[in-house]
This record gives structure tokens, sequence and C-alpha cells, in this order.
């Protein structure tokens, strides 16, 4: 999240992060998401080639208000659903919600 646009607290207030990615996040309307994650990196990350698969995990209670960026990878739920926090890219830059727990085979 500080690697985004901006941080929006529970009260509302906007706070400007360091901009390296486009993702605006708020604790304004909090919202649990948690889970067990299968991603398919779309581009490569150093160490891995792009279509890499991960398995991890995710816990996080802020909500995605804006992810103008690339995705990082193609994610899904522990029962194949399609998870909408994909990950970002831009540049050299990346950031993700997911915790990697290991390569998926």
């Amino acid at each position: 999240m500080a690697m985004g646009q901006a941080i929006v607290d529970a009260k509302g207030n906007r706070h400007q992060m360091l901009g390296l990615l486009g993702l605006v996040t708020s604790f304004e309307k909090r919202r649990m998401h948690l889970g067990y994650r299968l991603a398919t990196l779309a581009a490569p990350l150093p160490g891995l080639p792009a279509g890499s698969r991960l398995r991890g995990h995710e816990f996080h209670y802020s909500t995605i208000c804006a992810q103008p960026d690339m995705p990082l990878a193609h994610v899904v739920d522990a029962t194949g659903a399609d998870v909408a926090e994909t990950g970002s890219r831009r540049g050299r830059a990346s950031g993700t919600y997911f915790h990697l727990i290991g390569l998926a085979t």
C-alpha cells in the first residue's frame, strides 16, 4: 500500500503515498480478505519467469479503490474462483497483498 498512490483512512481522509504504483486503498469501509491463493505470474519477477505458479495466502482489511496498473498475476482462491486482488506492476515496481508460501507444482 505504501508503494501506491494513496491510502484512505478510517475517517475518509486521503493520505498520499509513494506513487510508484497507481493503487489506492481504503480502510474507510473495512472488509476482510482472507484465504489461500494460487497466483500465475503475468510477467517475470526476479528469479521467477512469467507463468510461474505461486501458492500463498491473503489477509487484510483494506479495500481497493483503484488499481489502474497492469496485473502482476492471475489469482484464484482455493475454490478456483477469480480474485480481484491481482497485484500491480508498473515498470520495475510491483506489489501485492499475496503472501508467498511456495512454488506450485
